[in-house]
């Protein structure tokens, strides 16, 4: 799918997932081999607790984060197929300690607005809002999620365009 490879990877990141319920998205995007780009911003406090660790412990977590912090740009190329933009868990990938519901604000040929929210092990909230572009020859969208573990917030701002490169995917899945 469009994005969701990188959506997957930059959730895994933040170990946030989740099952969204109903309405598959009507965007207009053509089907094949896309370019995507997705400029990833993590920040606020690390996701895990490190309150009952060594200070040592608790040190090389936060440094460990440090490496995330700032804006992390991946382009990679992906196959669009029809079953992928015919998922009802388009845009998040699955976790089955987490349940997440999306209120579908706009779904359009030209534009897929939802707010999320997760409960269970990850609790999280957040919008996704992406556009089509150039008669579904391109498109940019934006990601912004928040999640609370242990009393630490952590913010994640994703910004994302693709662009079409032809109907043939090749070996790319």
């Amino acid at each position: 799918m469009i994005v969701r490879r990188a959506l997957i990877s930059s959730f895994a990141i933040v170990g946030l997932g989740g099952i969204l319920a109903a309405q598959v998205p009507v965007l207009d995007l053509k089907l094949g081999l896309w370019e995507n780009t997705v400029v990833t911003n993590i920040g606020g406090a690390p996701p895990v607790d490190t309150s009952k660790m060594s200070p040592e412990q608790a040190a090389k977590i936060v440094d460990a984060m440090k490496g995330f912090a700032g804006d992390r740009t991946m382009t990679e190329k992906s196959c669009i197929k029809k079953e992928d933009l015919e998922n009802e868990s388009f845009m998040l990938p699955h976790d089955a300690k987490t349940t997440c519901t999306r209120t579908v604000g706009t779904n359009t040929r030209a534009a897929f607005v939802a707010d999320i929210t997760c409960t269970g092990a990850r609790p999280m909230k957040g919008q996704v809002n992406i556009q089509s572009l150039a008669g579904g020859t391109a498109f940019k969208g934006a990601v912004k999620m928040e999640t609370s573990a242990a009393g630490r917030t952590t913010n994640l701002a994703m910004t994302m365009t693709g662009k079409y490169l032809g109907p043939d995917c090749g070996s790319v899945k």
